[in-house]
Parts: C-alpha cells; structure tokens; sequence
C-alpha cells in the first residue's frame, strides 16, 4: 500500500492508506484496476500490527475498477479466515465505490465473509452512508454495558 504517513509501504499496491485524524480511522483510495494479488497484499498487510488493529477503516474505491472474478471471492474470503485465525478480528471496514462490477464484487465478499463469521464488512453506494455506519459502529464500541 502506497502512503506518506508512516505506514506501512508497498509501492505494487493501488491503494493509499492514510489516517483521519480527526475520525481516528484509517482511510484507504483505490484507484486503477484492483487484482486479487493487490488485495491479498492489502487484506495480509493494512492493519496488521497489533496497535492498528482496532482502527476502523473507511475505503474509497470510487477511482477503482476491478478484474477479480467470483472464484477470487473464495481466496480473499481464506486470507481473511487466516487472518482472523492468526491475529483475531480487525475492526469495521466500510466499503464505498460506483463501479458496478467493484460493488457486485465487494457485496459477494461481505456475504462470504458473513457466512464464516466476520460480520464487520459492509459495502455501500455512496460515502455518506460508509461513513454514518462506521461512525455509528466505531462509537458505540467505545460503550459497554
């Protein structure tokens, strides 16, 4: 993931990460045509350390397209899995894009990703709603009853 703010760099990666200081999330931009080998990087590197993990993240992939098929659901959906298994749960990620092809993709990915328990992707049309979601979400797990 590319980035100028002290994060983690990979320069074979379409996507920035970047930190909203003022919403203490980590914002990604998608740009270009996203492949399974970029996202494998993304998902195994994003939010790896111990002290990011809880960050939620909001990723804009509205400049994006993508070349990934139905059958790459399956392989991000088993990195995730290890992920999880190795590392625990990340935080909320709030998916926005206009990409027809990126959001039938991404929706495919968030019911998978349901269907093993990580219930903490949602994909959404507009950034208005990403945002008021994960907004809603980060802040009411800072409560516990």
């Amino acid at each position: 993931m590319r980035t100028s703010r002290g994060l983690p760099h990979d320069p074979a990666v379409p996507i920035d990460l970047d930190r909203d200081l003022s919403r203490g999330w980590f914002v990604a931009h998608v740009t270009g045509v996203l492949t399974i080998e970029e996202l494998i990087a993304f998902l195994t590197t994003a939010r790896a350390d111990v002290d990011t993990r809880a960050i939620p993240l909001l990723v804009d992939a509205t400049a994006a397209t993508t070349s990934m098929t139905p059958a790459d659901v399956d392989t991000a959906v088993q990195i995730v899995k290890r992920v999880v298994a190795a590392q625990g749960m990340r935080a909320h990620v709030a998916v926005f894009t206009t990409d027809d092809g990126f959001y039938r993709w991404s929706l495919a990915y968030e019911v998978a990703c349901m269907a093993i328990g990580v219930r903490v992707i949602r994909v959404f049309r507009q950034r208005a709603d990403a945002e008021q979601w994960l907004t809603i979400l980060s802040t009411a797990g800072r409560f516990h009853v």
